[in-house]
């Protein structure tokens, strides 16, 4: 009986192990010295909401103390608001890295 020809190298079996390394039991990524895990999307999603109600409300409030005559239209309003929301979402992602 002939024994098959090996061509090129095969650590596939023949006591060859890889290193195995510990894994995070929460991410599954390889746990290391400066291991974190990533944030979870509703964390994420969280934050990013609350510094949007938190520009739109200081929006709200800018206009509550500039205009006292009421002048500004509904559709002012609504930019004004829109525009805390991005700026305070722009400052959070800036901050956040």
């Amino acid at each position: 009986m002939r024994t098959p020809m090996r061509i090129g190298l095969c650590y596939c079996g023949a006591g060859f192990q890889p290193f195995l390394m510990a894994t995070c039991p929460r991410c599954k990524g390889h746990l290391t010295d400066s291991h974190k895990c990533p944030r979870r999307p509703a964390v994420v999603a969280t934050e990013i909401i609350a510094a949007a109600l938190a520009g739109a409300i200081a929006g709200l409030v800018l206009v509550a103390i500039f205009d006292t005559n009421e002048q500004i239209t509904n559709l002012d309003l609504i930019l004004v608001v829109a525009a805390g929301a991005s700026i305070a979402v722009g400052i959070r992602r800036m901050v956040r890295g």
